[in-house]
């Protein structure tokens, strides 16, 4: 029986080619198991096309808020867009910024992630226990800080492993190379966050104290 499951997602996907390349040496060197992919960048094509069939990818909505009539047609569109650039559907869904949290939000992403029976990233207790009562999938926990430029150093990698619980957790990290053509503040912290990830300490923790490297999908419901 599987005591302790971790599902570690690289963000941004297609918004940089630069942040592309990152997220797949994360994949392949390290410890990122899924991605979520933005699809109205000009790169979105190039990255859901040529990311490996082995890294799980799913859709990272962009959606307003203040625009609740026009979210759940926004979030089909950007499923069909989706489909269309990889060939196949997402493994799950989150939001850019968790715009997907949001209360005005939240009602359509259920809806459509039940209907498509895709699980979606939960950020605390609350949010699992909205979703879920409406029969969409999601982890038993989560570790991310966003507002942390970068969270994941290697110090606070090590510790967030050491205290996983038992359940399946996602991880949310920003691996990447500093962007190249996309304008953010948010660029060198993604070299450090890659190199964390493909650290083989943290690959050694893992191993040593048997925890599982997953895919979205062993989200429990």
């Amino acid at each position: 029986m599987i005591r302790r499951a971790l599902i570690v997602n690289a963000d941004d996907l297609g918004y940089d080619p630069a942040i592309d390349r990152g997220i797949v040496e994360a994949h392949r060197r390290g410890l990122v198991t899924s991605a979520t992919a933005m699809v109205d960048t000009p790169f979105a094509a190039a990255a859901l096309a040529e990311a490996p069939s082995t890294l799980a990818i799913g859709l990272h909505l962009v959606l307003d808020p203040a625009r609740a009539d026009e979210v759940a047609g926004e979030i089909e569109r950007q499923l069909e867009r989706f489909r269309a650039l990889r060939g196949s559907a997402p493994t799950h869904l989150d939001g850019h910024k968790h715009a997907h949290a949001h209360p005005s939000v939240l009602p359509a992403v259920a809806r459509a992630a039940r209907a498509a029976a895709l699980p979606v990233r939960a950020l605390d207790g609350p949010m699992r226990a909205v979703l879920r009562a409406q029969g969409v999938r999601t982890t038993d926990h989560f570790l991310g800080d966003a507002a942390l430029r970068p969270c994941w150093t290697l110090e606070r990698l090590l510790a967030a492993i050491e205290g996983l619980e038992e359940g399946t957790t996602e991880l949310m990290a920003h691996p990447g190379y500093r962007p190249e053509r996309a304008r953010t503040s948010f660029g060198v912290e993604r070299e450090i966050e890659l190199a964390s990830l493909c650290d083989p300490r943290a690959r050694a923790l893992i191993e040593r104290a048997e925890i599982v490297l997953a895919r979205p999908g062993a989200a429990s419901p």
